[in-house]
């Protein structure tokens, strides 16, 4: 299952007020997605990779988010923050810098479900010495083959700012 079904999902998700409409936009969601991984689409639905009683977050900081937005979109990191200053929302940025990149890439490879949660996964678990560029660089891999949609809602799932208005209760 491609990446860009779940956040055109999120977009319509974000853009209704309706909890009724939100609730039939989420069942629809879950019904066409692959059983083998319902799980990750549950989870990174509530905006995170695991239970709660796995003590184990992405970890993913606003700075170390806007580096490897530079690093995608070959912008600098001053520009990001002053766009950053602008919005409030760092998915609104990444959303405009991947739209603008000044550098294409000529291998991109779609964004799978599979590929994103196994990503963010290793993001998660990367420790010690060098951690910070691996993270970097394994967050800069999927922006750089993200479309602007997947970009806004990534670097808002790395941040811990999804901001679908959708509660954990909605989702049981």
């Amino acid at each position: 299952m491609l990446y860009a079904e779940i956040a055109n999902v999120y977009e319509e998700i974000e853009a209704t007020t309706k909890r009724l409409e939100m609730t039939d936009l989420l069942v629809g969601l879950l019904k066409k997605t692959p059983k083998e991984i319902i799980d990750k689409v549950v989870y990174l639905t509530q905006g995170k990779l695991y239970p709660d009683f796995v003590k184990l977050e992405i970890g993913v900081a606003e700075r170390l988010a806007i580096k490897a937005l530079a690093r995608a979109s070959g912008r600098s990191e001053a520009e990001i923050e002053d766009d950053l200053k602008k919005s409030g929302d760092i998915g609104e940025t990444a959303q405009k810098f991947i739209a603008q990149k000044k550098q294409v890439t000529f291998f991109q490879k779609p964004l799978t479900v599979q590929r994103v949660y196994e990503t963010l996964d290793k993001i998660a678990r990367t420790t010690g010495e060098g951690a910070i560029d691996a993270k970097i660089a394994l967050l800069a891999g999927l922006l750089a083959d993200a479309n602007p949609r997947e970009a806004k809602y990534l670097m808002r799932t790395v941040t811990g700012n999804l901001r679908l208005g959708i509660a954990d209760m909605t989702v049981l």
